[in-house]
């Protein structure tokens, strides 16, 4: 995999930014995507970070609407019965969270895409890929060849690991 303006692998910039949202770091999270933007400049890095954005994002998004009904807690009968319906709420949110955090360590550990549903379309549309141009992409670099640009061996996602820019292939403009 390439390395950066800073030497550092663009795989690490990625798996610093799942693992920060894991953890619920929100400003070390958007600092890292200012490095990401601003100075390396790589859009496979970029789609990374905004994965992990939306992912941290989503989790405090839940938090806070379950947050704004904390009146119910000043009902006697109510109050525990809202405790505990916030409380699974709030570990089912963790939990997959946590998950999908962990999926996406493991997939940009191996230089691949970490496909996070709906935080991998937001990532596409930010970076100004269509949905069907990303699966174009992909499904006409599916373990074919090496990138254009760089030479790193593809592995069938829509940008290549090594440079970060889009594949470009059959039916992929």
């Amino acid at each position: 995999m390439e390395k950066g303006k800073f030497g550092v692998r663009m795989a690490f910039y990625g798996v610093t930014g799942f693992i920060l949202a894991i953890l619920g770091y929100s400003y070390p999270l958007f600092l890292l995507a200012g490095v990401v933007l601003l100075a390396e400049k790589n859009e496979w890095a970029t789609r990374q970070v905004l994965q992990a954005i939306c992912l941290l994002v989503a989790g405090s998004l839940i938090s806070s609407i379950l947050g704004v009904a904390s009146f119910l807690y000043d009902i006697p009968i109510i109050s525990t019965l809202w405790g505990s319906i916030v409380g699974m709420i709030k570990s089912i949110v963790s939990l997959v969270v946590l998950i999908f955090g962990v999926v996406g360590v493991v997939k940009n550990a191996k230089g691949e895409d970490a496909g996070i549903p709906l935080a991998a379309d937001f990532a596409n549309w930010a970076c100004g890929l269509g949905k069907a141009k990303a699966e174009n992409a992909a499904q006409a670099t599916a373990g074919q060849g090496n990138c254009a640009s760089c030479g790193a061996p593809l592995k069938g996602g829509a940008f290549c690991p090594g440079c970060g820019k889009p594949v470009q292939g059959q039916g992929a403009e």
